[in-house]
């Protein structure tokens, strides 16, 4: 399994990382082995190019990606 399904698996199962992932998505995907395509692709929201990094040909497996804006008022 690649770095990036390992890293979203994780994601989804742990609390700690999902806060900091909030915080900060593309750090933490640095931080834990994502190239910088990879994190461009996963920023980018494209479908078809996740599905592509995930392996996923038949639609079978599916992320749910959060991307946090600071939105200071």
């Amino acid at each position: 399994m690649s770095n990036f399904n390992d890293f979203f698996e994780k994601l989804g199962s742990d609390s700690n990382l999902m806060d900091a992932y909030k915080k900060d998505p593309e750090g933490v995907m640095k931080a834990n082995g994502l190239s910088d395509e990879e994190v461009k692709i996963v920023l980018s929201g494209d479908s078809k190019k996740l599905k592509s990094l995930s392996g996923d040909q038949v639609e079978t497996r599916s992320f749910i990606l959060v991307n946090s804006h600071n939105n200071k008022k």
